[in-house]
């Protein structure tokens, strides 16, 4: 087998970089080489994984990883600060750089995250394989779907699937809005002009989504480009801690709730603090999780509640009964990996598809970010003395085990770029 270099464009966007991380890992496990081109705050982690990095030097030149920079925790679909910080506003800068990263350093493929899904014109320019990354369920509308992040069901009726139609033709209309910009740096590079915007998604070689068909709404017919490998269950890199030791006596077997929010910023303090304050006059214990975003941040406890700024979901997970989260799709499912059921409390991006997912698989309940304790408590003891819901998670831990895809992807990417080199030999 012959090895390749594959060229990885991304930011540290939270639940994205363990996905990133663990499919570059799969790579250089296979002998391949891995280069990021990234913000400076993921330099120490990338070289920490032996991989190589380069740093934007032009926008995107986060040193600081807690610095909200998404600023996107009162977005909503069609009016979301992401379209322009993220991936369009900076988009002609990103594919300079990437194509100078390209070409400096004789790559053979390029990953990009769907957060700079633009980066993609740089491979279409040199004419090298160009993958396309969904650290989640897909979001693009289709046939049988609304746009995803909406946290809708598919509709099955004629109205709910006029809904659909109308509301995945507004998504291209709003991304649309940034064609004309996209196509002047097409022009610059003597490529042709893009009809929609999202034909970029659809153009790249291979649209990874890394999670599992049967909890995501597939596309149906999928299109050709389109592979599920299965979800990355790694734990992020800037989680450190390589042993937990319960803080509780071994004879203590009240239940172990686990409360673990976005490790970016979503304003999420209020719910945490509901979320705690829903475990007061419970018979169980709880742990709170805070990550890089919450950790400086003081909260009320009582008694049957500890605060860690991290640990590893890896090592918890196991000792746990259930997990009250945001609904990051990273979380969502190591903890059915587990077999945990949940409670979620979806802030944005992704959440209220994943929140959802989990419902109608009877793995847990979802509710408002804006609960209160009260509502949150009954919903634990729901869970707790429905075992259903446990039943269920354990249904989709077999699943998300059984459903590993990502070493058939590797083998398939592998092949498509032999195959193209030997067509220039």
């Amino acid at each position: 087998m012959k090895n390749y270099n594959f060229l990885f464009v991304t930011i540290d966007g939270g639940g994205n970089t363990p996905a990133m991380f663990g499919f570059a890992n799969y790579l250089m496990e296979r002998g391949h080489k891995t280069l990021f081109l990234s913000e400076p705050c993921l330099e120490q982690p990338v070289k920490d994984l032996n991989a190589n990095f380069i740093p934007f030097t032009d926008y995107f030149t986060k040193s600081d990883r807690k610095k909200d920079f998404f600023q996107d925790w009162n977005a909503t679909l069609f009016k979301n600060p992401v379209f322009e910080r993220i991936i369009f506003g900076p988009s002609e800068s990103v594919i300079n750089q990437t194509i100078n990263a390209i070409q400096t350093n004789y790559i053979d493929v390029l990953v990009v995250d769907v957060l700079l899904f633009p980066a993609l014109i740089a491979a279409e320019f040199l004419n090298i394989p160009k993958l396309l990354v969904f650290h989640m369920p897909e979001y693009m509308p289709g046939p049988n779907r609304p746009p995803g992040n909406m946290g809708l069901v598919p509709g099955k009726g004629i109205l709910t699937k006029f809904r659909d139609r109308i509301l995945g033709n507004m998504m291209i209309s709003k991304f649309n809005e940034y064609r004309p910009q996209l196509n002047k740096i097409r022009s610059n590079l003597n490529l042709k002009p893009l009809n929609n915007t999202v034909d970029l998604i659809d153009m790249a070689d291979l649209r990874i989504i890394q999670t599992i068909r049967s909890f995501d709404f597939p596309i149906e017919p999928a299109p050709a480009n389109v592979r599920y490998t299965g979800p990355i269950l790694d734990d992020p890199d800037w989680v450190q801690t390589e042993e937990w030791v319960t803080p509780w006596d071994s004879s203590d077997k009240r239940p172990l709730i686990v409360i673990s929010f976005s490790s970016t910023f979503q304003n999420q303090k209020d719910a945490i603090q509901n979320c705690i304050y829903a475990l007061k006059n419970l018979p169980v214990k709880g742990l709170v999780t805070l990550g890089l975003a919450m950790e400086d941040e003081h909260f009320e406890i009582s008694n049957n509640v500890r605060i860690i700024k991290s640990v590893k979901h890896s090592l918890v997970f196991p000792h746990a009964d259930l997990v009250i989260t945001h609904a990051g799709h990273g979380t969502v499912m190591r903890a059915l990996a587990n077999g945990l059921p949940l409670i979620c409390l979806p802030m944005g991006r992704d959440q209220n598809d994943n929140a959802l997912k989990v419902k109608l698989n009877g793995c847990g309940i979802k509710l408002s970010k804006n609960s209160k304790s009260e509502q949150i408590g009954h919903a634990i003891k729901n869970i707790l003395n429905a075992p259903e819901y446990k039943k269920h998670a354990h249904r989709m831990k077999r699943d998300i085990l059984a459903n590993q895809g990502m070493d058939d992807v590797i083998q398939e990417i592998e092949k498509m770029v032999g195959d193209q080199k030997e067509q220039f030999v």
